[in-house]
């Protein structure tokens, strides 16, 4: 007897506001890669990770994931949702979450001091 199990699973690249997987977090300034459309709330954990690309300068900033069920109203995550990017060449931040509740995700990216960092975020929800 031979037993098969599989898990559905849909990996979505998080986009900017200009429909892009890719964009530049400059200096202090704030940039957000959000899901395109509603995810699917059957899935059970979403991983979500964030690369950090130097482009120039001392990078810093933090990264924190958001959701949403509106898809216009974002919050934090109440724990473990920030992390501070390290100057580096290149980095990859990720994000475990159970049981989201939500349809919408993005990521907030914020930069310090004088840098340049391009970012790209994907999200992979199971069930």
């Amino acid at each position: 007897m031979i037993g098969l199990s599989f898990t559905a699973s849909a990996q979505t690249d998080l986009l900017s506001q200009y429909s892009k997987t890719i964009d530049t977090v400059t200096n202090t300034g704030t940039k957000y890669l959000t899901i395109p459309t509603p995810y699917n709330v059957s899935y059970k954990t979403w991983e979500v990770a964030v690369s950090y690309t130097k482009i120039s300068g001392t990078v810093g900033g933090t990264a924190t994931v958001e959701y949403s069920i509106d898809g216009s109203n974002f919050y934090s995550l109440k724990r473990d949702s920030v992390y501070t990017a390290t100057d580096v060449a290149g980095q990859t931040l990720g994000w475990r979450i159970v049981d989201p509740g939500a349809k919408y995700i993005r990521v907030k990216a914020t930069g310090t001091g004088t840098m340049s960092a391009q970012i790209k975020a994907k999200v992979y929800g199971r069930q």
